[in-house]
């Protein structure tokens, strides 16, 4: 399926122009609780009486982010906090100039934001009341980071390889709720930020029924879950990843630029000395995220003894399988009808295509950090998970355990693929064409050996 569109900044489009019963435009499957139409009141009559919405963001987000006042360059100089600063005014100003984005979902959006904020707020005050300690006995080093296209296998080999007793990899609620930290012995199941973890989550399920039971098909999330470091990171400076495409295809580029990376993986090593201080790792740790992939280079400057791990599948199988997580995560804050999917897949594809040039690019540059890097093809994971995980350890030459690996067993055993259901995706319905998407990615596929159409084995 081939379709032809113009330039265009955002996925959405006039409501009034589609159809309720065109796929193409997908209407929300979240009916929100009464108890939340007070919002929709209030920005209606802010637009009556102001000529804009109750729930303006972009002068909140950048007054949360000053806050925390003039920081010692330890988390960053001030010219690469400027960048971060800069993207989180262009996050707020988009959202607030884009029509389509709901007044719940802008409410939405604030409270999500401005809570992260707050953690990046807490944390900072935290670390600057104890940093002699996490100076001395903190340490974040030659940490194994798994990366790659979404989609890839990156959460479940990132939950393999946390099985490991010797190594950690922050749980949901260490990344949601950021201080006091674990303590060492304490047991991190029976953590008191847990239930406050678990309450939001179940405030959303009440407040917004089907919002976490959709995303959890394609993404387990729960308090205590192991999860995506820099993807929170992100999220604790103004950087949000998940709603990125309704703040449009500008911002979408601006955030993966590589001088991102310098602010953020300043307050990446404060955040995990801080966490390794007070409930150190007996090893190493694990840490995975997608968004490291745009900023490959930068892991090496910041961390030059790191241990990567790139997952790989074909194009033509796991683009399309993005927009739906993301239609699913991003649906319910729309405007109904405004949802465009082919849209939608245009402005991801153009967006993330820098997560497959960027390793690759580094790479051919820098040879010698070969050493450091491990391929995992989403077929070999799959077809034998532990397997991969003893390539990827006799590689980075790390201890391999029999204890590592029964556990690894037994969460197989219990999360087995499709446990919460599954998505249905197409590329014709994102507008995805095998031949152009081939011959955009004509290096990734020439690397990995993969034809214009994927194979079952891909």
């Amino acid at each position: 399926m081939t379709v032809s569109l113009g330039v265009f900044n955002h996925y959405h489009v006039d409501p009034a122009s589609t159809n309720a019963s065109d796929p193409r435009h997908p209407r929300n499957f979240v009916r929100y609780a009464a108890l939340l139409a007070p919002i929709t009141w209030l920005d209606r009559a802010s637009w009556r009486l102001r000529k804009r919405s109750a729930w303006q963001l972009g002068k909140r987000l950048v007054a949360a982010f000053d806050d925390v006042g003039l920081l010692h360059p330890r988390w960053g100089s001030e010219a690469e906090l400027a960048v971060l600063r800069n993207n989180i005014q262009l996050f707020g100003n988009s959202i607030d100039q884009n029509p389509y984005i709901s007044a719940i979902g802008r409410f939405l959006l604030g409270k999500v934001m401005l809570g992260h904020l707050a953690n990046r707020a807490a944390f900072i005050r935290f670390y600057e009341e104890n940093r002699d300690f996490i100076a001395e006995h903190g340490r974040y080093v030659a940490p194994v980071l798994v990366t790659g296209f979404p989609r890839t296998g990156t959460t479940l080999l990132q939950r393999l390889l946390s099985e490991d007793p010797n190594t950690r990899s922050p749980y949901t609620y260490e990344l949601e709720k950021t201080t006091p930290p674990l303590r060492a012995h304490a047991d991190p199941l029976r953590d008191a930020r847990i239930e406050k973890s678990a309450a939001t989550l179940a405030t959303l399920q009440r407040l917004a029924p089907g919002f976490v039971e959709k995303f959890s098909e394609s993404h387990v999330w729960s308090a205590t879950e192991r999860e995506e470091s820099l993807t929170y990171i992100q999220l604790h400076n103004g950087l949000n990843v998940m709603n990125a495409a309704q703040a449009g295809r500008s911002y979408l580029h601006s955030m993966m630029k590589p001088e991102v990376a310098d602010a953020l993986f300043a307050y990446e090593r404060n955040f995990f000395s801080m966490l390794d201080a007070f409930a150190p790792a007996r090893s190493h740790w694990t840490n995975k995220a997608p968004t490291y992939a745009p900023y490959f280079g930068k892991i090496f400057e910041h961390y030059p003894d790191a241990r990567v791990v790139i997952t790989h599948r074909h194009p033509g199988k796991n683009i399309a399988s993005v927009c739906r997580l993301l239609e699913s995560w991003m649906l319910p804050f729309d405007e109904e009808g405004s949802f465009d999917k082919i849209r939608l897949g245009d402005i991801l594809l153009d967006g993330l295509q820098v997560i497959f040039d960027a390793p690759m690019a580094y790479r051919i540059a820098n040879p010698q950090r070969e050493s450091q890097i491990v391929d995992c093809l989403y077929s070999d994971l799959f077809s034998d998970p532990i397997g991969m995980v003893r390539q990827i350890y006799a590689k980075f030459n790390i201890p391999y355990t029999a204890a590592f690996e029964q556990r690894m067993r037994v969460y197989l055993a219990n999360n087995q693929q499709g446990k919460y259901g599954r998505h249905k995706y197409s590329n014709d319905e994102y507008g995805f064409d095998p031949d152009r998407l081939a011959e955009r990615l004509r290096g990734y596929y020439s690397k990995f050996g993969y034809g214009t159409k994927p194979q079952a084995h891909d």
